[in-house]
């Protein structure tokens, strides 16, 4: 069995979007096949297959901001028990990621997170959970991200796509 991790890219990185998935639970997935993709400030990258199995377990929702070291999903053979403790281990992950920051967090910045607990996540302009390069692009085209939030109706965090597509439409 292979726990699938948010891997650390570079030493900046402690968080990053799981924009979506590219395969679903019981899928059979060859090693560097893409499983899922991660938008961070820099890339968005489809996230490879450590190892070939089955997906036996997936941890993280779409559009989910994870801190590294989440577990995304399990890989294994089908059939293969899947450990009980992954969740408290994200929670841990989670809990040390969200106290980490805490400290780093602009007033207000507290919202729900991934487990509907509150904590810190990546805010935008007005409380609008927005990957950092959708923040960036919007800063620079001097649009709130709340207006495209709320355009495109978009429960999730926002990503480049999304101001992109806003910002086409005028």
């Amino acid at each position: 069995m292979t726990n699938v991790e948010l891997p650390k890219a570079n030493e900046n990185l402690v968080e990053a979007t799981l924009d979506r998935w590219l395969v679903k639970e019981g899928d059979t997935v060859a090693k560097d096949q893409g499983l899922c993709v991660i938008i961070t400030d820099k890339a968005t990258v489809d996230m490879p297959a450590p190892v070939a199995g089955t997906v036996l377990k997936i941890l993280a929702p779409g559009r989910a901001v994870l801190p590294v070291g989440y577990i995304m999903c399990v890989l294994g053979v089908p059939g293969e028990p899947v450990p009980a403790d992954l969740e408290a281990r994200n929670e841990a992950v989670v809990a040390a990621h969200r106290s980490a920051t805490t400290a780093l967090a602009p007033p207000g910045a507290h919202e729900r997170d991934v487990r509907g607990t509150t904590g810190v996540s990546p805010v935008g302009v007005g409380g609008v959970r927005a990957t950092p390069a959708a923040r960036r692009l919007a800063k620079e085209a001097g649009v709130d991200l709340a207006v495209i939030a709320g355009a495109l109706r978009v429960a999730g965090p926002l990503t480049e796509k999304d101001v992109k597509t806003y910002l086409e439409k005028g």
